[in-house]
């Protein structure tokens, strides 16, 4: 007699935690989250706002070059004390942040500390690009675990809205509603490579910038570019890899940080590596991952329930 047996492919899931019914990466610190939400906005107060993998480290770049007339800190210590994480950092290294500077956030719009007098600036990216750069994301921290994820595994999270920072559409679409507020600059990822200068001088005035000098503009679009950025950011988010178990133990840094650098440092033990870098290529329509037919039909089907009723996806009405 044989035995039918079936055998079932285990699937690969990142390691999150959930705080309040939201997710995010085991690094982080649930209290320090909860006290990120209380934060109290002031006037001069400057929020780079995304979902992950949107262009968010791209705009951060941008608006520091803006802010500085050209130039961005060129060291760990002082490029991330000048645009906090405030999920994973909290209120209390924002209100130490060295001026001028910016807050990055993930959150949601009624996640978000809000006031009129503070400005927001929010870069949409397409859901499609966004799900591979993020999958990309997930390979790079040791500290989600996922060394052995494939592309599969991290579709079906993200095209059901269970990623960390949850689901992609709500958080888009919770922003998408403030795009014409007057302390809210919009735009989308695909626009910021399309017109590069174009969206530096709009974002320039909006932040009360010099908008008019054509030589710094240049300067800026180059030192935003993913070539400059992949020369020089990402010698920095690989630093802070690479120095995370001495991190983890320097008590002068952030205990959010430390928390990030612990976790990381734990998972390098366990056998997790790094997988890429931080700022990869910055294209529209990445073709190193093609969806599959059927990955391709869930996406758009997960597209129409979520966006029904808005126009939302306008935004990308000129992509094949």
């Amino acid at each position: 007699m044989f035995l039918d047996i079936k055998t079932t492919m285990v699937k690969k899931t990142p390691k999150y935690i959930d705080v309040d019914g939201y997710r995010y990466c085991e690094c982080f610190v649930p209290d320090i989250i909860r006290a990120a939400q209380t934060y109290k906005p002031s006037s001069k107060d400057i929020f780079v706002a995304t979902y992950p993998k949107c262009g968010t480290t791209w705009m951060i770049q941008t608006v520091m070059l803006v802010l500085n007339k050209g130039k961005v800190p060129d060291t760990v210590k002082e490029y991330f004390a000048c645009c906090p994480f405030l999920e994973m950092l909290g209120p209390d290294e924002v209100q130490n942040m060295p001026a001028p500077g910016c807050i990055k956030i993930h959150f949601p719009f009624d996640m978000t500390p809000y006031s009129p007098e503070a400005k927001y600036v929010y870069v949409a990216r397409n859901p499609r690009d966004c799900c591979i750069s993020f999958f990309h994301h997930t390979k790079l921290f040791p500290a989600y675990y996922f060394n052995d994820g494939t592309f599969d595994d991290f579709f079906d999270l993200f095209v059901e809205g269970k990623t960390d920072f949850n689901d992609y559409f709500d958080n888009l679409l919770s922003w998408y509603e403030h795009r014409n507020d007057a302390n809210v600059f919009f735009v989308t990822f695909e626009e910021m490579k399309k017109d590069p200068k174009g969206t530096i001088k709009k974002l320039s005035e909006f932040l009360g910038e010099d908008s008019d000098n054509d030589e710094l503009l240049d300067e800026i679009v180059h030192k935003s570019s993913f070539e400059y950025m992949r020369d020089t950011t990402n010698n920095l988010f690989n630093e802070m890899l690479e120095r995370c178990e001495e991190f983890a133990d320097m008590e002068i840094a952030p205990r959010g940080f430390r928390a990030w650098a612990r976790y990381n440092a734990t998972a390098i033990k366990a056998g997790q590596g790094s997988n890429g870098n931080f700022v990869r290529n910055g294209t529209v329509g990445d073709t190193k991952i093609v969806l599959t037919p059927e990955q391709e039909e869930r996406l758009q089907k997960r597209i129409m329930e979520k966006t029904k009723g808005s126009d939302v996806m306008d935004l990308w009405k000129d992509m094949k």
